[in-house]
């Protein structure tokens, strides 16, 4: 009985040893868990403020493509119009030239005309200094002279036509001295009025210049920031990448601690078995040698082994990741090309200003065209290089009143008959001419 008893003993001891040899591996397997799960926390920790700063830089990438693309439509818009501004440049220059030489001929004609009637006034001169030493008596001896009536009517006839030849043909150079003038003028008006032109070309080119110069500038600082927000998203996108390799790193670890701490704890459950199994078999083996030697009735012991299972699960939680959020004018009713005319030669006579828009104090010919037809409710650009995009085209053929009629940098109304209306130049202010005085570059029709 004591024999059994000091193994029963023996036996309780080295089970609760081994209970607590587990327990004691438990807590450390559970203590190393910890410190697993605290590392990934803190790549989650970082991988998250990584992904939000990620966010924040690639909504400013976005933003800046966007503004860049912008801008280089502008840019492209600018080099166009610059391209069309130098073109009308070169096609002015064109014109200026032979406008040159048509003055230099009109010139050249008014000294013949000039010459002409001078030749002319000379002749009459003579002609009537010589009546005047002869005195009105040749005149006579002249009629006297006839031999029949129908002679005296022949040479009265031929000296009135005489007086009346000379008067016609000084008159008559007179007529074309005055046309040549007229035409020298007018001449001399056209060439102001391109030469003032090309002073605003000159203005405008280096206007478009300067402002192409400044965008190109603006880009140049976008793709400094572009290039520095791409360098953030990159070291973003590395650190993101390096904290999802330690949370997989210690993912890894804790199936790895876990698939120990299931095999230890498997096995140390299995040693237990059989030592509690190898313990009650020794104590049944006491008691059956027990009870050979004692006499029948004796009492009898018993004893009974109990055993524990355990059971565990794990359960994870990770973060998880969220998506990113990835002009034709319009006629107003009743309006009519005539009714567009009708108002803008009320302000014939008016002055010409560079840059005006004013019908009474002063506008350029594209200002002029612009503020006409606001009266009528249309909405036209203010340059003469957007007019000439304005509504749709027609042929010069085909030009009515109120038509736009556009040349190199300029731009004028058509009134009908071949004339137009418009603000010509600081020279001639706002008056009529002749539609062909220039190249026609363009016609537009605004009123459908």
């Amino acid at each position: 009985m004591r024999l059994h008893i000091r193994l029963s003993k023996h036996s309780s001891i080295r089970l609760a040893s081994l209970l607590l040899a587990t327990a004691v591996s438990a807590t450390s397997m559970y203590s190393l868990q910890s410190v697993y799960a605290s590392r990934k926390t803190e790549a989650q920790d970082a991988k998250q403020r990584a992904e939000s700063s990620l966010s924040s830089v690639t909504n400013d990438i976005n933003n800046i493509t966007y503004r860049q693309q912008t801008l280089r439509k502008e840019i492209n818009a600018l080099d166009s119009e610059l391209v069309d501004l130098l073109m009308n440049m070169d096609i002015l220059s064109d014109e200026l030239e032979l406008k040159e030489k048509e003055i230099d001929q009109a010139n050249e004609d008014l000294e013949v005309a000039k010459q002409e009637e001078q030749t002319q006034y000379d002749r009459m001169k003579k002609r009537i200094r010589y009546m005047y030493e002869r005195g009105d008596g040749s005149i006579l001896e002249a009629l006297l002279g006839a031999t029949s009536m129908s002679d005296f009517l022949n040479r009265v006839n031929y000296c009135n036509e005489v007086y009346d030849y000379d008067r016609e043909q000084l008159e008559l150079y007179k007529e074309t001295k005055q046309q040549v003038t007229n035409l020298k003028n007018q001449l001399e008006d056209e060439q102001s009025e391109m030469e003032e032109m090309q002073e605003n070309y000159r203005a405008q080119e280096k206007d478009l210049k300067s402002m192409v110069a400044q965008k190109e500038a603006t880009m140049d600082d976008f793709d400094s920031q572009l290039s520095q927000a791409r360098q953030l998203a990159a070291a973003y996108k590395q650190t993101i990448q390096q904290q999802n390799e330690i949370i997989r790193s210690e993912e890894e670890k804790e199936r790895q601690a876990a698939e120990r701490a299931e095999a230890e704890r498997a096995a140390r459950e299995a040693e237990a078995a059989r030592q509690a199994e190898a313990a009650r078999q020794a104590a049944a083996q006491q008691q059956a040698a027990g009870n050979s030697g004692t006499p029948a009735g004796a009492g009898s012991s018993s004893s009974g082994s109990s055993g524990s299972s355990s059971s565990s699960g794990s359960s994870g939680s990770g973060p998880s990741a969220g998506s990113a959020n990835s002009t034709p004018a319009v006629s107003p009713s009743g309006v009519t090309g005539s009714d567009v005319i009708a108002y803008a030669t009320q302000f014939i006579g008016n002055p010409y200003v560079w840059g005006g828009t004013s019908l009474t104090n002063g506008a350029d010919c594209s200002g002029f065209v612009m503020s006409v037809y606001a009266h009528f409710g249309y909405s036209l650009p203010r340059t003469s290089y957007a007019q000439e995009g304005c509504g749709r085209g027609v042929s010069y053929s085909e030009a009515q009143p109120g038509d736009i009629i556009c040349y190199s940098g300029h731009v004028a109304l058509y009134m009908g008959g071949g004339m137009i209306v418009g603000a010509q130049s600081s020279r001639s202010g706002i008056t009529t001419q002749n539609a062909t005085y220039r190249t026609i570059i363009a016609v537009r029709r605004i009123i459908n």
